[in-house]
């Protein structure tokens, strides 16, 4: 039995407000007098924001603007790095980065390497499968950012249940078949108010 695999289950590179663009990381704060900013991660690949590499910055309005890495370092947390942006070399230039996204298009999301391997927004529209091999409904949407990750499911009774996205409840996910598999029947969740 396999089970459930994810490359960014808790920094998923999260579809922005258009279908076509991924949120990599978002600007939290500037750091220093010299141009830096904290982005936080939201993406299991943190060298994209190694020097000379270009990311789309997403405001909350127009398109999004390319932009260079100039410089970039880790972050002791672990869930941020600190990057300088070409031409940026002082506090108030880099403050104008402060909550903007920092986004790829869709079609430069890192390749997986296996069938058990997901993003999270491929998730979106499997057909759940109960442990008996029936259909038992079809995945709403992963809330992956929760501190206890969970997949909402319309079931074929047609209402919503969540479902936590852990391993002693999903027994395997596959995204060339698009089913994702469970440990108990459907009815052993609760139901969305």
């Amino acid at each position: 039995m396999s089970q459930p695999k994810t490359l960014c289950l808790n920094k998923p590179e999260s579809s922005a407000q258009e279908d076509s663009w991924l949120v990599v990381g978002k600007v939290r704060r500037t750091v220093g007098l010299k141009g830096w900013v904290r982005v936080g991660l939201m993406t299991d690949f943190p060298e994209r924001f190694s020097p000379g590499n270009r990311v789309l910055v997403k405001r909350l309005s127009g398109d999004p603007e390319p932009t260079e890495i100039a410089e970039w370092r880790k972050h002791f947390s672990g869930d941020a790095v600190e990057v300088r942006f070409a031409g940026i070399d002082d506090c108030d230039a880099a403050a104008t980065f402060v909550n903007t996204l920092l986004v790829i298009p869709k079609a430069e999301r890192e390749q997986l390497r296996s069938n058990s391997e997901f993003y999270p927004d491929e998730l979106t529209g499997m057909q759940v499968i109960a442990p008996d091999g029936e259909v038992s409904g079809e995945v709403v949407i992963l809330e992956a950012e929760a501190a206890c990750p969970y997949l909402v499911v319309k079931t074929s009774a047609g209402f919503e249940v969540m479902i936590p996205f852990r391993k002693v409840f999903i027994s395997s996910v596959d995204r060339k078949a698009r089913q994702v598999k469970l440990v108990e029947p459907v009815s052993f969740h609760v139901p969305v108010e």
